[in-house]
């Protein structure tokens, strides 16, 4: 059975399709009609197959990466020139959060929040693996913390 559509029709297909949360009675006031017509047009159109459904756009918040990684690296070389190098490489990485010369075991400590393992490997072989100033590293996974600071 084929429809036959009235321009009041069109209308509330057309305010349906843009905000799929109007009432009959908000729809009434804007073509014209009473609440009760609009559902009875809107029930037939359903039942003939034009309206399919409603549905939900959601924006979902981009989550938290949840992952928080410590590097820490033993450079080749400390000079000035090589830190800064080092500082403008891992710094064009999204993934780095924090970046320390730091005293003791090791040269630089790096925070890093990624999404999985993955990504760390891909920052890795982006920016550590191909570098001559890395000696060595080692990785230490932030299981959950402890405290909030908040200064």
């Amino acid at each position: 059975m084929t429809a036959v559509l009235d321009d009041r029709d069109h209308r509330i297909l057309f305010l349906l399709q843009n905000d799929a949360w109007l009432t009959y009675t908000e729809l009434s006031r804007q073509v014209n009609l009473s609440a009760s017509a609009v559902q009875r047009r809107v029930e037939r159109m359903i039942a003939a197959g034009i309206i399919l459904g409603a549905r939900a756009d959601v924006a979902l918040p981009e989550p938290a990466p949840p992952l928080t990684l410590y590097l820490l690296a033993e450079l080749a070389d400390e000079s000035r020139q090589a830190l800064q190098h080092f500082s403008a490489t891992v710094g064009s990485s999204s993934a780095v959060v924090e970046a320390h010369y730091v005293a003791g075991e090791a040269d630089v400590i790096l925070k890093l929040r990624v999404r999985d393992m993955a990504a760390y490997d891909q920052f890795l072989e982006e920016h550590i693996n191909i570098s001559p100033l890395v000696r060595r590293f080692k990785t230490l996974t932030a299981l959950r913390s402890l405290t909030r600071c908040t200064g």
